[in-house]
């Protein structure tokens, strides 16, 4: 939405599948208009400058590296005075000049827009040290007309990464890294210097993470306070200290919250974020009351969030009303007559009816753990028909898996028939601290013992068939997959890797992955091991070095220029799972990084997947 409410920026498909920005007017509503597109990249994300620009992001299809024609562009709302301001490699010359491109270098990102009138935005670059691992982050103001930059980074502490600015959009708070440790600055004028504010290890002490700066100049941050769950919280920057009662928090969850504030005033109507589904809790009575009618308006279950732009005074709010079964419907409300109507859909394709339920369990594992998972149940599905299963673990493994909501690749296994298991083992996050420690050193141990714990949860509960269980996984979640076959013999039937780790020690010992070497040093050894003073127990926790043990058939999947996983793991297991006799397909995608960005190859991987499951664990033994 427009910060006038008056225009919607929307990201639509061409007939080849090109994702194109476009504009269309609410005062009248009118017809959607492209504005920015490309004929071999997509446009990926798109914000306001200001009523009548807009900056957007485009890349062509590659791995996961912003190369190529790829950069940050800025355009107006009628498709006019298109420019770039980033080039997601370097900048060039100009053709033909002695003149340097004005075009920002790689290394330069969009931090966020203003909304002040101007056709300002915030950017900010990457600064490297000399192996290439991030130094600190500096801020600028960029005009999207002019590409004209002003510095915001004078006086900058070492090791700065997040910036946290205030309503007159100054830079208040700083927060910086270093060694382990993480530290925050504050200031109270542009005149004054950065003052230390506090000083933690992020991993074991209970510290902050600065979230917003009111209108008045209140300043909020996100934080555990000692105890298990992260809530929101008011910070006294003078006194260098949090107030114990929380504004907000939710229980038996992590609040990771996204704000709605009014840019006139600076004042928080209201925020976002996500229990076992994507709520709101709007602080303005009238939002609230808003989407209280919404919400009893669309079908009962679904989760509605309103985007707006300036959302106290605008007219026109977009719903998007999603649920389990459905993945995502848009809606225009018209405050001024109470009215709602379609406008769109994510995925139109999709027939509720024809997707599976989700549901949302805390289970209790082996030593006490109250361990959150989420089933889909295959559409049509008897609630205690002992069917086939899929134990879908996530990535990470320091993230939160997801929520109720619709997801495609549960659906898809569910669509084939199979009740799917996604259990948030211990160290993922968004269930609290003690979750997330949990897991510190646990690769191929309790970490693996959840899963089994769940399958087990499953056949207690009639939902599987304990004897036709795969595991499947990509990054971490294809390291659970590959160790499961070796931790947990009798359990699954068949594993299933996409980019996945296969040995610890390569993380430590491959120079050209992406993990930096303050991970490497600092944070690795505490939450996966010591190579060196943990070396026997890593040993015991790697497929690749007990991949002789594994007796059932894999699948095992990489793209050939994956930097966080590079393909060296696969390539080194699959080898060995050979000559050790293990049955195992395997599927490189050349052109592929740390996830899909081809349709044609996530086909593919997809297809090999069903077959592959589907002799596993439906055709007689």
């Amino acid at each position: 939405m427009s910060p006038s409410g008056n225009r919607l920026a929307v990201l639509v498909y061409s007939g080849d599948g090109r994702r194109r920005l476009a504009v269309m007017s609410l005062d009248p509503v009118g017809e959607m208009r492209v504005v920015g597109s490309f004929a071999d990249a997509n446009v990926v994300r798109a914000r306001w400058v200001n009523d009548d620009r807009l900056v957007f992001e485009a890349f062509q299809d590659g791995a996961e590296v912003r190369a190529g024609g790829a950069g940050t562009f800025a355009v107006n709302h009628d498709g006019t005075e298109q420019r770039q301001l980033i080039a997601w490699v370097y900048a060039l010359d100009e053709t033909a000049s002695s003149i340097r491109s004005r075009v920002l270098p790689y290394g330069w990102f969009l931090h966020s827009t203003i909304d002040d009138g101007s056709d300002d935005v915030f950017v900010y670059r990457n600064v490297k040290d000399s192996v290439g691992d991030l130094k600190q982050i500096e801020l600028a103001r960029l005009n999207t007309r002019t590409v004209r930059l002003r510095n915001l980074s004078y006086g900058l502490p070492q090791g700065t990464r997040s910036w946290l600015l205030d309503q007159q959009h100054q830079p208040r708070l700083i927060t910086t890294y270093l060694a382990g440790r993480q530290k925050v600055h504050w200031r109270k004028t542009d005149a004054d210097p950065w003052t230390e504010v506090a000083d933690f290890d992020p991993l074991v002490e209970a510290g902050f993470q600065p979230w917003l700066v009111d209108g008045s100049g209140r300043v909020m941050v996100t934080s555990r306070m000692g105890g298990d769950m992260t809530g929101l919280y008011e910070f006294d920057p003078v006194a260098k200290r949090v107030d114990p009662q929380p504004l907000v928090s939710v229980a038996g969850f992590d609040l990771n919250p996204v704000s709605e504030v009014d840019p006139a005033t600076g004042q928080l109507l209201g925020l976002h974020f996500s229990a076992d589904r994507p709520m709101s809790y709007w602080f303005d009575s009238g939002l609230q009351k808003i989407q209280n009618g919404l919400d009893a308006a669309l079908p009962a279950g679904r989760s509605n969030r309103l985007y707006c732009g300036r959302c106290s005074s605008t007219r026109f709010f977009v719903v998007r009303s999603s649920s389990d079964k459905q993945p995502g419907e848009y809606f225009l409300f018209d405050r001024s007559k109470s009215s709602l109507e379609p406008i769109g859909a994510a995925r139109p394709w999709i027939v509720e009816a024809s997707q599976g339920r989700r549901s949302f369990h805390r289970v209790t594992t082996r030593d006490g753990l109250q361990m959150p998972v989420y089933v889909t149940h295959p559409p049509g599905a008897a609630a205690d028909a002992a069917l086939p299963a899929v134990v879908l673990v996530h990535g990470g493994p320091w993230v939160r898996g997801g929520d109720v909501g619709w997801e495609a690749e549960a659906q898809f296994l569910a669509s084939r028939g199979y009740r799917v298991l996604q259990p948030e083992f211990r160290g993922s996050e968004g269930y609290g601290f003690r979750h997330f420690r949990a897991g510190w050193k646990e690769w191929g141990r309790a970490m693996q013992d959840d899963l089994v714990d769940a399958v087990q949860w499953a056949a207690k509960e009639r939902l599987l068939d304990p004897a036709k269980v795969c595991v499947v996984g990509a990054s971490y979640g294809g390291y659970a997959a590959l160790m499961g076959a070796i931790a947990s013999p009798g359990v699954y039937r068949c594993a299933a890797s996409f980019a996945g780790v296969t040995d610890i020690g390569l993380m430590y010992s491959i120079p050209w992955s992406d993990i930096s070497e303050a991970s490497r040093r600092y944070s690795m050894p505490v939450v996966i091991g010591d190579p060196v003073k943990d070396a026997d127990r890593l040993a015991m926790a790697s497929p690749l070095k007990r991949v002789a043990e594994i007796k059932i058939p894999l699948l095992v999947a990489h793209g050939g220029v994956d930097r966080r996983v590079p393909i060296a793991h696969s390539r080194e297991f699959v080898a060995a799972a050979r000559r050790a006799g293990v049955r195992v397909e395997q599927v490189d995608y050349p052109d592929e990084g740390h996830g899909f960005f081809k349709p044609a190859n996530q086909l593919d991987f997809y297809g090999r997947l069903e077959r592959f499951l589907a002799e596993s664990l439906l055709a007689p033994r």
